[in-house]
């Protein structure tokens, strides 16, 4: 495991992104100015804000503004992927919480919600799931894409640890660009709540590595 990014992370090896306000070396915790962990990249900062709360320090969107990143993830057509993040919804409506790739038909990946239930975005069109979702609690939300064909995907969805949707995605080629927290791929949809961290893998977390990854953590977010 890299130093400086707190519990062990499992899939580490593979990290290509993540971004963590209660980070030194990823957040100067006022500002806030914004850094990748694993490249050291600078990301270009409009609205959010930093603040925290007991233990737990995290990003704050207001329905605008997000967080970009100056570096390429690494994923592109129908490869392998994992992103995750642990998010605070502050309303419930239609709203975009991180992505990567470019707005199109495939072209894009993200996590999004409607004011109901979860949605896994593809670009401009996506999956929508029966997996619900309220205020007021912290998530760690967990999409995973295990390439089957040229340009199929497995896609599962966990939350808190335990997988909640299986399902398969094609017409995926996904362009290979940077991390968006709090906005979609076309920039119209934008987040209301909290992020603390965020993180792109370049492969396939298992259920374990998830369950693993969430468990480190969960104490910390009142889970």
């Amino acid at each position: 495991m890299g130093s400086g990014v707190g519990p062990k992370i499992q899939g580490f090896d593979s990290l290509s992104v993540k971004i963590d306000a209660g980070n030194s070396i990823s957040s100067s915790q006022s500002g806030p100015t914004v850094f990748d962990i694993i490249s050291k990249a600078a990301q270009t900062v409009t609205t959010a804000t930093y603040s925290s709360s007991g233990s737990v320090k995290y990003f704050v969107f207001a329905g605008s503004g997000n967080i970009t990143g100056s570096n390429n993830v690494s994923i592109s057509g129908a490869n392998s992927r994992t992103i995750s993040c642990w998010v605070y919804f502050t309303s419930k409506t239609i709203q975009s919480i991180m992505c990567i790739g470019v707005n199109g038909a495939g072209t894009g990946w993200g996590i999004e919600t409607s004011s109901t239930v979860f949605t896994l975005s593809k670009g401009n069109s996506g999956t929508t799931t029966s997996i619900t979702y309220d205020t007021g609690q912290w998530y760690n939300i967990v999409y995973t894409g295990e390439n089957l064909t040229a340009n199929s995907l497995t896609i599962k969805l966990y939350i808190n640890g335990s997988l909640q949707y299986t399902g398969t995605d094609s017409s995926i080629n996904t362009t290979n660009s940077t991390l968006k927290l709090g906005t979609n791929n076309a920039g119209t949809l934008f987040f209301n709540g909290r992020i603390s961290s965020a993180s792109v893998y370049k492969k396939v977390l298992s259920a374990s590595e998830i369950k693993k990854n969430y468990n480190s953590l969960k104490s910390k977010f009142g889970l």
